[in-house]
């Protein structure tokens, strides 16, 4: 039974108890550890070629169509200018399957925007194969992992001018309205590289056709690190802000909420 609440409607409950840690759209994919021979950069032009050819003329049409069709909109390109088509680094809320692809057919649709994520997506031959071809780059496990990690942010995003996609929350809370909690860590990238953060929220609408909730991609304005700034104190000031401009966004314009999340209280809390 669906109850309406003023604008917000209520369907499924799910119960939590960690906002950091737990994920509730499971796979049946295997996480391993990165490969020793796993290339984290490629650089051979035949390679890149093939690459290119499978993301931009197989990939983000045939995506773009399917986030089309299930009504996936985007507000806010007016922002992308600032870039002035510079790499930068994307960060946005983890609430659907559709976050494997719309931001990069639906935003950036003539751009390669590479996707940072576990291992998973490497679980088997097919995927060791395809996956790093549409852009995923494994995080690093190791300090051996994060030097070439390094390099590859270093190649992909200054010298070759591509975006990186970045789920700080990390793990996929499906139709979730507002922004769970995240750390700096990953802010560190474009502190170090002086490069943007460019916050994209993903909100919730209801659908005119049933009770089903339709997404709608909100950029935000480039955050740019501080020059007066060091490393470690950009990457605060760029998660903080980053933070709370989606925070901001997604209660503006989050309008439906398909399933409610409601925080498990222990006997001891009560």
């Amino acid at each position: 039974m669906i109850k309406k609440i003023d604008k917000i409607t209520y369907g499924k409950t799910i119960y939590y108890s960690d906002e950091l840690k737990e994920d509730f759209e499971k796979t049946n994919l295997k996480r391993i550890a990165i490969p020793e021979n796993f290339k984290f950069l490629h650089t051979n032009w035949f390679y890149n070629l093939c690459s290119n050819i499978l993301y931009f003329v197989f990939a983000v049409p045939i995506l773009g169509i399917i986030c089309l069709f299930c009504g996936i909109k985007v507000k806010g390109k007016e922002n992308l200018k600032e870039l002035n088509g510079e790499g930068c680094f994307i960060y946005s809320n983890h609430t659907s399957f559709f976050d494997v692809f719309d931001n990069q057919v639906l935003v950036f649709p003539f751009k390669k925007t590479h996707i940072l994520g576990y291992t998973d997506a490497l679980s088997n031959k097919l995927l060791k194969v395809v996956t790093p071809m549409l852009g995923h780059i494994p995080i690093p496990d190791s300090p051996r992992t994060f030097r070439k990690f390094q390099e590859s942010m270093e190649y992909y995003v200054l010298k070759k001018n591509h975006n990186v996609l970045v789920y700080p929350e990390a793990h996929i809370w499906p139709y979730y309205t507002k922004i769970r909690p995240f750390i700096s860590t990953s802010f560190k990238y474009p502190a170090k590289l002086n490069r943007a953060v460019l916050p994209i929220t993903a909100c919730y609408r209801k659908s005119k056709l049933s009770n089903k909730a339709k997404i709608t991609l909100y950029i935000g304005k480039p955050i740019y690190p501080k020059l007066d700034l060091s490393v470690n104190e950009n990457k605060e000031y760029l998660r903080d802000e980053c933070y709370k401009t989606m925070c901001e966004t997604a209660k503006k314009y989050s309008t439906y909420e398909y399933v409610k999340y409601v925080k498990k209280v222990n006997d001891d809390e009560k």
